[in-house]
């Protein structure tokens, strides 16, 4: 009897044990649930807007699959990079050492992505662009290319800001104000060839060094100002944009210079630092593209995203004013639909590094049309090569529009009013 009830008490104790682990081991009593992550490789630090709204778009078209897909869950993976390239090159690293990790999401910012081209395609390492829009990005010499954009490409943005500059604004004499990075470099080169193809020259080009001081910012303005300029073409983000724009405000000038800028001024703040009362005192449009969640009438599609995001953030969003930066939302959901999709048309198995080349392949044959928020997408991409410059780029010029600041710092997208 007496060994009847240890034997009983040995068992109930086994019990309780493995229950236990059971309870600290979540994954192992859902069938030893497999992961897949994505890594989100952005400025947390400097520009937190915009990665935030990028996040909140992945996210979204995640919460449409419960995170889920074959049997995996999804995760979202945030990577700081502080606007720093040799950051951003370690965080590369990071997920190409990381057997679960299957794409980098990347941020704002062109140089990190065009700094690193190299090393991303020799490395084999998927990467998906739902902002940064400097032109060489995309357009790695080879075949075997690993970077996917559905973004701005400044190789069409050019034109469009040039467009409206001298179509929409009467522009005669356009200054280029450019920030002193690979991205602005990337810029003055199509901006310039887009002013060419109208006859037209810059009146004069300045570049400023990021994190340049209000004295010198003013005393450029000044200088653009007596040459002659009636409009600045201007790529900057968000710190150096509104320091500029304010200089602008303060200075007063009796024929105001038009501004027409590039879209990193909308990845934060800038709303906040130049005011309706400030923008009232000035013309200030910028490109975006052409998807807009306070376009009326509203798409059924953009419905029934803003109620899942309303869902999934909803201590954050509650109305669509509440989307900052919203490019980055626009950009991310759709982008992650297409990813979705690519995932689907494979088998995922246990090597990483074939399943980040088979999605590699299935994004450039998604023949399936995949709704997004700015479009349909078919055939989004395809096989890069020399004649074909544009294969991974998922907007054309006919995705790209301008926009203004409305009074309640909404972005108004012109056409969509």
């Amino acid at each position: 009897m007496k060994i009847s009830n240890i034997l009983v008490s040995i068992l109930l104790k086994s019990v309780a044990a493995f229950i236990f682990l059971l309870v600290l081991s979540p994954s192992d009593s859902m069938g030893n649930e497999k992961v897949i992550r994505l890594y989100h490789d952005a400025d947390w630090s400097n520009h937190e807007e915009s990665a935030e709204s990028i996040w909140r778009g992945v996210e979204t078209a995640l919460s449409e699959i419960n995170h889920t897909i074959q049997g995996h869950r999804l995760e979202l993976v945030k990577k700081d990079h502080r606007g720093n390239v040799i950051r951003s090159l370690s965080n590369f690293k990071t997920f190409l050492k990381d057997d679960l990790a299957l794409a980098v999401i990347s941020g704002i910012h062109s140089p990190p992505l065009i700094k690193n081209r190299k090393f991303i395609n020799e490395n084999k390492a998927l990467t998906l662009v739902p902002w940064a829009a400097g032109g060489p990005i995309t357009r790695y010499p080879s075949k075997e290319n690993w970077v996917f954009r559905l973004s701005v490409d400044d190789k069409k943005a050019g034109s469009v800001l040039v467009d409206f500059a001298l179509n929409s604004k009467s522009c005669v004499a356009p200054h280029l104000l450019l920030e002193n990075t690979p991205w602005g470099d990337s810029n003055l080169k199509n901006i310039k060839s887009a002013l060419a193809k109208s006859g037209k020259t810059p009146s004069g080009i300045t570049k400023f060094s990021v994190g340049a001081k209000g004295y010198t910012t003013r005393n450029d303005l000044m200088e653009i100002y007596k040459a002659g300029a009636d409009c600045i073409l201007l790529v900057a983000n968000v710190r150096e944009g509104a320091q500029i724009v304010e200089a602008l405000v303060e200075l007063n000038f009796e024929n105001p210079l038009s501004i027409i800028s590039h879209w990193g001024i909308t990845a934060g703040n800038f709303h906040k630092i130049i005011d309706v009362k400030k923008r009232e005192k000035i013309s200030l449009n910028f490109i975006q593209s052409c998807f807009s969640f306070l376009q009326n009438p509203p798409t059924k599609k953009g419905k029934e995203v803003f109620q899942k995001a309303k869902t999934h953030f909803s201590d954050k969003i509650k109305e669509p004013t509440d989307i900052t930066s919203p490019v980055g939302f626009i950009h991310g959901y759709d982008l992650t639909k297409l990813l979705i999709e690519a995932i689907r048309k494979n088998k995922l198995t246990t090597n990483m590094q074939e399943n980040r080349n088979k999605v590699r392949l299935a994004l450039e044959n998604l023949n399936a049309p995949v709704e997004g928020l700015i479009k349909t997408y078919k055939n989004p991409f395809n096989v890069f090569s020399e004649s074909n410059p544009d294969a991974h780029e998922a907007l054309g010029l006919k995705d790209l529009c301008m926009a203004h600041y409305g009074e309640q710092d909404e972005i108004i997208v012109l056409g969509n009013e």
